[in-house]
């Protein structure tokens, strides 16, 4: 995907969201039908990507702007060598790219398709808790009675 989150000046990156992204049902439908077997690798391949914790924090902090690794690796509260190799496996996946800017490399998000997932998986994981909760409080009550 392009990377329309981006907008890049000289000396302040900053990711700016302001795109919709509206998807019917039909169109899912039709899509999942409709997908050969070599996609199906492909998707499972970017669900394992996503599938590191420490990934998706790295995710995160690039969803505000580019990052040197080294202040990825202060924001995360994790190795140099573990960032580095994270980003290396989201490079080669075609999730982030990197500039180098003398002895310094930032990366940033070039698949926003990374942060709809993210946000679509987060927004479910969140709503699914939500309605145990609310079981758990009815059947709580009920038993109170």
């Amino acid at each position: 995907m392009s990377s329309g989150y981006y907008n890049y000046y000289p000396f302040r990156k900053k990711v700016v969201m302001n795109k919709t992204v509206t998807i019917t049902e039909e169109e899912v439908k039709r899509w999942n039908l409709n997908m050969p077997d070599e996609m199906l690798e492909a998707v499972s391949s970017r669900f394992k990507l996503l599938s590191e914790p420490m990934r998706l924090k790295i995710l995160r902090v690039l969803c505000e702007r580019e990052h040197t690794v080294q202040e990825i690796v202060e924001k995360v509260n994790a190795t140099q060598a573990n960032i580095s190799k994270h980003l290396a496996l989201m490079h080669e996946n075609g999730v982030v790219n990197r500039r180098k800017e003398g002895l310094k490399c930032y990366y940033r998000i070039v698949d926003d398709s990374i942060i709809y997932s993210c946000y679509l998986s987060s927004k479910s994981v969140v709503e699914n808790l939500q309605e145990r909760l609310s079981w758990v409080q009815n059947v709580n009550t009920k038993l109170s009675n």
